[in-house]
């Protein structure tokens, strides 16, 4: 075998190898954006109404890519949220409500439908309906 013949091996193996290569990035990206490497669907903002024999009160949910939150309210200001979860669609949270002193705690049970969020607050007292979207 001639020295240019190793030479041009050599070079067809290099672009070879960059062509490889540009693949598995393009494939690597890919399936960070699709799949088993995709966003929660549960973190974000929402904006969310609940309708409970209190009332209806409009709120503001917001989970982190950690899995922690909080609900922002106008009547009772900013309360943590625990145990936040999310699988496939389904979507649960604990709060404690803070109502005139007293403590009620509270599980959210909703279903995660693109930008829309529906489910319910289950108490002790009774249940809550909620709806919202994200922001």
């Amino acid at each position: 075998m001639s020295l240019r013949s190793i030479e041009s091996l050599s070079r067809s193996k290099a672009s070879v190898l960059v062509v490889v290569c540009l693949a598995m990035t393009a494939l690597i990206s890919g399936c960070a954006t699709m799949g088993g490497g995709s966003a929660n669907p549960f973190v974000g903002t929402w904006d969310i109404v609940v309708d409970s024999p209190l009332g209806t009160s409009e709120q503001t949910l917001v989970i982190a890519s950690d899995m922690t939150g909080a609900i922002e309210t106008a009547e009772i200001g900013t309360l943590e949220i625990s145990n936040v979860a999310s699988e496939g669609n389904a979507a649960s949270f604990d709060v404690v409500f803070d109502i005139q002193g007293q403590q009620l705690p509270a599980k959210f049970v909703g279903t995660i439908d693109g930008d829309s969020l529906s489910g319910e607050y289950i108490t002790d007292l009774g249940n809550a309906t909620v709806t919202g979207t994200r922001r």
